[in-house]
């Protein structure tokens, strides 16, 4: 390159006074380096062959090179005025006064008085590719390069108007002057430079690729800006250094720091897939088990894999099984287990570890793994694992704290996390590049798939979409599927295929067939049913009244019931508790729900499971209190269950926690009997139940509820009635009526949360029917995509109200200190583990407080409030930018017009303010 293009700058800082700055050549050169070593060695072969057969005439030495010149062009936006007169980060004008008069030597005459009009117009990604379709790259190559910060052009208007900014780009209005044509050559020859490394003789030899290809390249490019543009791996020169280090050394001793992992080799593995699942899991397979890896085993082109079978029954084993199995018959390099919620990724997560351990064990290769939520430092399993070793290649599971950001959590080889985090490919989001390349390298395996509501199906179904366009394998579990959203989750999947479910096909796989493997073999849906019989237990089901609720539980108490109370809301089981309480004593009851700070509901889920887990010390008579965290988190075993009614799947995932595990069981009690609450002759749902799952599913799940079920052969039965349009259902006049208008507002209601997913919904993939050329990335993620928090990207997934998280302690003179403890901390903010700590000790405010009218005066409040007690806070590493909240030496404060009261056996508990009843 021409010595006048190293004079222009990529990077710069004063640091301790010396004048640090990277030399844009020299970025570029690390860039394309590092892309070329992430093709070679972390990308899986899955993903090679993504982009190679998104090319419009496939060819791996091709697809490489095209890698290799977006690292070499992808900043070539900053070889403009625009940005050569920047200002540094860190506000050093005798920096950016140094590097203005290196231009002004170099012949860039009267840059350094130079007046923009509009400098915040022109973006250097918005200006890199402006520059290059001007020089004749086309728009498809060019728009991953408007692309590498993250969000794409929105449309082609908004390049178009950059040639009303000349200067931006020249230095004058005119290309003709001189020294417009000094930018305009600079910007000429790092094309061309790129185009010589990469192996292309001019633009007309860049290929054409596909959307497909362009998505996975721009995740892939931004991993690769981001390596190269970290301090660690590539420092800063000094000013007085131009020399550009050419030697690939600078590049090989970072990308040696960086690089931990290969990506997993399974073809080394033994093949017989009886042994392995026993070298695995200790133990042999059961039927179905065998009967679906046997099918995972022998498809041809795996798809997606839904498995409906009975809790307890070992889905989890199969899907990790099953998932070795696709990863090498695909050549992926890792896997996403994704969950309902984060207890219920905590509680999976030993398991995977001990089976990857394994896996690693017998292929003598490290592996990285990661727990992806916001609580996953409080998990022990991942806590103690090593961290950032390098392979000694005797096999080794471990984290990369490189993939600890949010952003950079999906890349990451073997991943255990929330549904959202699969759900979140189909949510407009900048950055949405990295998640789909992490995703398109893994199998995805999603557990306890249930009747998602309208609005997250939306999401699944899009999800699914992506992930079959990339042709990642999906494995579906769960207990309780409706027919229609088996049909929706094969339908979807189809489409990213490129293909459709037939109405014939629809009907077909609408059965309700228990277990039932439903599955895609390339384009075809095959479905298989013939396991074994599976021996039932039956389940005796009673009515009960809130008036008859003390009665019975004094009388299960004396025959030394353990007895598991579910209800629908946190303020019924505080309440429910608080009576039983009274009634029987506080040793006599167990709460649990979702409103404790996060360091005491882990430990009370740890006191419950090893109190009535599988080998818990059970004691004689006990009740255990809580909400749908009972029902979906956590292995633990009741005599009785009491519940309120809910949707039938869901009382069925609750009744799944009663009589669990093959243990005695106290006289009377032998047989399994759960007790509904909430079900009355005339539809009088408590408001908490109809607000959660709505009046017209807990009026079905009434109606067709029998005295008895038969775990598992009633399973799917009672959940497609449910579920089903058909209304077979006979009521009097008086409840007809109530019940059509409850199903008018159900429809009503599907129509609105499908109509609101498409807000922040991303649009189909493209397909190869048109020319490949004439797609780009500009518009992909048009509309109110933003670059927004985990927690409002949960509630946009999810459709669920967005929420506030702080950090809670309780005053202790005249400083604070943690609930239940008695040392002052005040003072030791600044210390690591101090601060650490403190991070976990985390609660989410009721939704009073944080409902759409209201959630901006609750964190106005909180933000004036934490400036004035807790400033420090912002200080300290592991809590800035969090929230805390100081409670009185009485667990009480107030805000927002509402007192809140935290109790270690209670959790939180609110009230308006001009209000004086308490617990």
């Amino acid at each position: 390159m021409e010595k006048i293009i190293s004079k222009l700058w990529a990077k710069k800082k004063e640091e301790n006074g010396q004048f640090k700055w990277l030399s844009l050549t020299q970025h570029l050169w690390d860039t394309q380096n590092i892309i070329v070593y992430l093709w070679d060695h972390w990308l899986s072969e899955a993903q090679r062959q993504i982009v190679i057969q998104s090319l419009a005439v496939p060819a791996p030495e091709i697809a490489r090179n095209l890698a290799r010149f977006l690292g070499a062009i992808h900043d070539n936006g900053k070889a403009t005025p625009v940005f050569q007169v920047k200002k540094g980060y860190n506000h050093s004008p005798d920096l950016d006064a140094a590097l203005i008069e290196k231009l002004e030597l170099a012949g860039f005459t009267g840059i350094s008085t130079l007046q923009l009009a509009s400098p915040n117009e022109s973006h250097h990604a918005l200006a890199g590719e402006r520059i290059i379709r001007q020089l004749g790259v086309k728009e498809d190559i060019a728009s991953i390069i408007g692309a590498h910060h993250g969000k794409p052009v929105e449309h082609e208007e908004r390049i178009a108007r950059e040639v009303a900014f000349p200067r931006n780009y020249f230095q004058a209005d005119s290309v003709d002057h001189p020294t417009a044509q000094k930018w305009l050559k600079a910007q000429e020859v790092i094309l061309e430079w790129a185009l010589n490394i990469s192996d292309f003789k001019d633009v007309s030899a860049l290929p054409e690729v596909s959307q497909a290809g362009q998505v996975i390249l721009t995740g892939l490019l931004i991993t690769a800006d981001w390596i190269a543009s970290n301090e660690q791996y590539f420092p800063l020169k000094s000013l007085t250094d131009e020399d550009i280090d050419w030697s690939n050394h600078r590049s090989q001793t970072a990308w040696k720091k960086w690089f931990k992992t290969y990506p997993i080799d399974l073809s080394n593995k033994t093949k017989d897939i009886y042994q392995s699942f026993e070298n695995r899991f200790e133990f042999s397979p059961r039927n179905v088990q065998t009967e679906v890896l046997e099918i995972v085993d022998s498809v041809d082109e795996p798809g997606l894999f839904i498995l409906e079978a009975p809790m307890g029954l070992g889905k989890t084993e199969t899907a990790l099984m099953g998932a070795e199995v696709l990863m090498d018959k695909t050549q992926r390099s890792g896997i996403f287990f994704g969950l309902p919620t984060q207890a219920t990724s905590n509680g999976i997560f030993p398991r995977i570890e001990k089976w990857l351990t394994r896996l690693s064990e017998e292929n003598k290769e490290s592996v990285q793994i990661r727990l992806s939520h916001g609580k996953a430092s409080l998990n022990e399993s991942f806590a103690g694992l090593a961290r950032n070793i390098d392979d000694d290649g005797e096999g080794q599971v471990f984290v990369n704290e490189w993939f600890a950001g949010r952003k950079t959590a999906a890349l990451d080889d073997f991943v255990v996390g929330t549904v959202d985090q699969c759900l979140m490919l189909a949510l407009k989001q900048k950055h949405l590049m990295l998640r789909h390349l992490g995703f398109s390298k893994k199998v995805v395996i999603l557990d306890e798939v249930h009747a998602y509501d309208a609005y997250t199906n939306q999401y699944l179904s899009q999800a699914l979409k992506w992930l079959a366009y990339y042709d990642v394998p999906v494995i579906v579990l769960s207990a309780t599927l409706p027919a229609q959203t088996r049909v929706q989750l094969v339908d979807a999947y189809l489409w990213g295929k490129g293909s459709y479910l037939s109405k014939a096909s629809k009907k077909q796989i609408q059965g309700d067939s228990y277990p039932l493997l439903t599955y895609i073999d390339g384009v075809k849906v095959e479905q298989f049913e013939a396991f074994e019989e599976i021996e039932d237990k039956r389940v005796q089901v009673k009515s009960l009244s809130d008036d008859q609720l003390d009665a019975t539980l004094q009388s299960l108490l004396h025959l030394g019931a353990v007895v598991g109370v579910v209800v629908n809301t946190v303020k019924k089981a505080q309440e429910l508790a608080a009576d039983c309480v009274r009634q029987f004593g506080q040793d006599k009851v167990c709460l649990l729900h979702s409103s404790f700070i996060a360091t005491d509901r882990a430990k009370l889920e740890a006191d419950l499971i090893e109190m009535i887990g599988k080998d818990g010390q059970r004691p004689k008579g006990q009740i255990i209190i809580g909400t749908q965290v009972l029902e979906q988190s956590l292995d633990i075993d009741f005599d009785v269950l009491i519940t309120d009614l809910a949707p039938m799947d869901l009382l069925i995932q609750r009744i799944g926690r009663l009589h669990r595990h093959l243990i005695p069981r106290p006289n009377g009690l032998e047989k399994p009997v759960t007790y509904v609450l909430g079900m009355g002759d005339s539809f009088d749902f408590d408001k908490g139940s109809s607000a959660v799952y709505g009046e017209y599913l807990l009026m079905r799940t009434q109606c067709l509820l029998p005295e008895s079920i038969n775990i598992p052969s009633d399973i799917s039965p009672l959940v497609q009635q449910v579920y089903s349009d058909n209304d077979e259902i006979t009521l009097d006049k008086d409840l007809e009526e109530k019940y059509l208008q409850a199903k008018q507002c159900f429809e009503t209601e599907l129509k609105i949360k499908k109509s609101k997913a498409n807000t922040y919904l991303l649009s189909d993939p493209q397909f190869e029917d048109l020319h490949v050329g004439q797609q780009s990335l500009i518009g992909w993620l048009k509309g109110p995509s933003q670059d927004v928090s985990d927690e409002k990207s949960y509630a946009q997934v999810r459709d669920i109200q967005e929420s506030i998280e702080i950090i809670a302690v309780r005053k202790l003179f005249e400083g604070y200190t943690f609930f239940g403890e008695d040392i002052d901390i005040s003072h030791q903010i600044e210390e690591f583990t101090v601060g650490k700590r403190l991070a976990n000790e985390t609660i989410k405010l009721p939704m009073a407080l944080t409902q759409r009218w209201n959630i901006d005066t609750t964190i106005e409040e909180l933000e004036i409030y934490n400036k004035k007690y807790l400033a420090n806070w912002q200080d300290q590493a592991w809590l800035r930018g969090k929230l805390g909240l100081i409670f009185d030496e009485e667990g009480e404060c107030t805000l927002n017009g509402y007192r809140l009261k935290y109790d270690a056996f209670y959790g939180l508990m609110y009230e308006r303010e001009e209000q004086s009843e308490s617990i």
